[in-house]
């Protein structure tokens, strides 16, 4: 996410837009030498690289969206009865029947019912397919493999399915592959601290913060941002801020990464919901004065990349929280943001070469 999704934004990239450049232009950018844009371009290019050494470990796996919706998904431990392939007309894609085993969360009676699969029988036409039209990360086990009867999987499934009727099933497990044995462990983990946070609250999931599985802690911090106990207790906002400074400071880059994702979550929820519930300031968990003091430290991040991310989360959310009828540009590699009166004309040239967000609050006072 690079902005908030409340403004009313213009993205406009430099290689598609057509703009002169206006007498603004040279006093905001400053000193805009080819050595510095070198430098810039070079700096980035190593975080990026730095941010993928580790990337595979803070990957949200996809059983993550069912653990984070314990209203909407049941889990169980699904068999696949039968499969059906493509026949071109009344079966466009390949038809799984799975049989439910235990239902590991959820209440209920659950039944047999049917999942459409990715996979198809022709391995050139599927990658093909899927290369085109299916992002990695939305490929289930069931879709990159041969479904075969007596296979088994751990499934988030919607509960208000039907039998006989196909349904949607975002959260896949492999059981017969050898590799997710610890992802297994980790579903395993969180549900025993979801059940405990149902028994004693908000405490569990405050613990979660210190997990060793990077996608626990996210879903701990997503939990505990909608629980009023949480954003009432003094304590809770204590230890949520002591963690976010801990991983602001961690050796790990991509830590530090997550930790600018939380503030971004925190920040948009009481951006959100400030109307709608009465937030006031300071909920939920922390005080927007301290999002904004740890948005500041982040920007000085030795990655890059981070301290890009940061300052345009920002800047992004103090223009939120700021007067309408306002136009923007704001380039993060400069650290940089131009404010201009609506309709003004944006400052930077066409070929401009760093990646920046020009918008206004809403399209009436863009000028557009």
């Amino acid at each position: 996410m690079r902005v908030s999704s409340i403004f009313a934004i213009i993205l406009l990239s430099s290689l598609s837009m057509c703009c002169q450049e206006s007498q603004t232009a040279s006093g905001f950018l400053g000193d805009f030498s080819p050595e510095s844009l070198h430098s810039i371009v070079e700096s980035r290019r190593f975080a990026r690289e730095e941010l993928a050494h580790q990337s595979s470990m803070f990957e949200t796996p996809n059983i993550a969206i069912a653990l984070s919706s314990p209203i909407i998904y049941v889990i169980v431990i699904g068999k696949i009865t039968g499969v059906q392939l493509p026949d071109g007309a009344t079966i466009p894609k390949t038809r799984i029947r799975f049989h439910v085993e235990p239902v590991i969360r959820g209440d209920g009676q659950v039944a047999d019912f049917d999942v459409e699969s990715q996979w198809t029988p022709n391995a050139d036409t599927q990658n093909e397919e899927l290369s085109l039209f299916t992002s990695k990360r939305n490929l289930r086990a069931f879709d990159i493999r041969e479904p075969e009867v007596g296979d088994r999987f751990i499934l988030g499934i919607a509960p208000a399915y039907r039998d006989g009727k196909l349904i949607p099933v975002p959260s896949v497990i492999d059981l017969q592959d050898p590799n997710q044995a610890a992802l297994i462990a980790n579903v395993e983990r969180f549900l025993a601290i979801e059940a405990s946070a149902k028994r004693s609250g908000f405490a569990p999931y405050l613990a979660a913060l210190d997990d060793k599985t990077p996608w626990i802690r996210d879903i701990a911090v997503h939990w505990l941002t909608s629980s009023d106990a949480c954003n009432a207790s003094p304590g809770c906002a204590e230890k949520f801020s002591d963690v976010v400074k801990r991983q602001l400071q961690s050796s790990t880059p991509n830590e530090r990464q997550q930790a600018v994702g939380w503030l971004v979550w925190v920040d948009s929820v009481s951006r959100l919901e400030s109307k709608r519930r009465g937030f006031s300031d300071g909920l939920p968990v922390l005080p927007d004065s301290e999002i904004h003091s740890l948005f500041d430290v982040a920007t000085q991040d030795a990655n890059a990349e981070i301290g890009d991310e940061a300052f345009e989360y920002r800047e992004s959310s103090d223009l939120d929280r700021g007067p309408s009828g306002e136009c923007f540009t704001i380039v993060p590699a400069l650290r940089k943001t131009f404010h201009a009166h609506a309709a003004k004309q944006n400052p930077l040239p066409g070929e401009f070469p760093l990646s920046y967000t020009y918008g206004c609050t809403s399209l009436e006072e863009s000028g557009k």
